[in-house]
């Protein structure tokens, strides 16, 4: 059997010191699917593995092209420094001299204005989590920060006198100012008046549970669904998900004209090229939106 903990670890050593945990933690991911399948196949010693082997490994995965692509980069980066230390009989460019990616080949999940008006409007609020889950469903359709910076919004980011969430977005690290409505503040006023229980802890939402903050940023993921399904919106071929009500913010946003930049800046992107992603379902809004090429003689 070989000893993965062995080679994981030497990997993680060859992280560079500004690369996040939580990316670390994805590239071990894919590692340990790897391990988990060599065991399976009978091979013993990392020095064994053929690129074949490795090539038969992702065929026993039915993950979108995206996500095989990511894998790919980091088996290539792997096999390069296991290469290095010699435990491998070939690096990462043997293995994957090209890898091409595409990051369109999927339509990211949306859901119109009036259906996210209606799948808020049917929570709820009577129930003991109801305030809480609305105004956690409104901040993500109305702001479209990530389930992270939601679930684990803290009471000093918000600026109550400027109107504002301030705050590290957990992803990238990036600082990002987003005005909060009339709406999301009447919420939050009322959830932390009264239904948020009395304890001493910096995060706004809490688990009514045990009375202890989320662990998990994928609970808001399991709370959008549910509100969707009780407003009896169709989620069977989409997403449904705070990433989802991100990407409906954006498209909606484009389709209300707003410029690219503005989009941007309120997705709390570096790249406006990563926002650009955002747009690609709206084919008939950039027509409408285009200028006529002038002729010349």
């Amino acid at each position: 059997m070989i000893d993965s903990t062995k080679y994981i670890n030497i990997f993680i050593d060859h992280q560079r010191p500004e690369i996040k945990q939580v990316t670390i933690l994805r590239k071990v991911r894919v590692l340990r699917f790897l391990f988990e399948y060599l065991e399976l196949i009978d091979i013993q010693d990392l020095y064994d593995v053929t690129k074949m082997n490795v090539y038969d490994f992702l065929l026993t995965k039915s993950w979108r092209s995206q996500t095989k692509s990511h894998a790919q980069f980091v088996l290539r980066e792997f096999f390069n420094y296991m290469k290095e230390e010699a435990l491998t009989q070939f690096d990462g460019y043997d293995l994957y001299p090209i890898i091409i990616t595409n990051k369109r080949d999927s339509i990211l999940s949306y859901y119109s204005e009036e259906q996210i008006r209606k799948m808020i409007d049917s929570i709820d609020t009577s129930c003991k989590c109801g305030i809480r889950d609305k105004c956690m469903i409104t901040i993500a359709a109305c702001t479209g920060l990530r389930a992270s910076d939601i679930v684990f919004l803290t009471f000093s980011e918000i600026k109550w006198d400027k109107n504002i969430i301030s705050k590290i977005q957990r992803k990238t690290g990036v600082l990002i100012e987003i005005p909060i409505t009339d709406q999301i503040k009447f919420l939050l006023i009322d959830y932390l008046k009264n239904h948020h229980p009395n304890i001493n802890s910096e995060y706004i939402f809490i688990n009514s549970v045990n009375n202890l903050p989320f662990k998990d940023a994928k609970i808001l993921t399991n709370i959008i669904k549910k509100a969707f399904l009780k407003a009896n919106i169709d989620i069977s071929r989409k997403k449904a998900g705070a990433h989802s009500l991100r990407h409906s913010l954006a498209t909606n946003m484009l389709k209300n004209n707003t410029p690219l930049p503005i989009i941007k800046e309120v997705l709390g992107h570096t790249n406006i090229n990563t926002t650009e992603r955002y747009i690609s379902v709206d084919i008939e809004g950039l027509r409408r939106m285009s200028l006529e090429v002038p002729t010349y003689d």
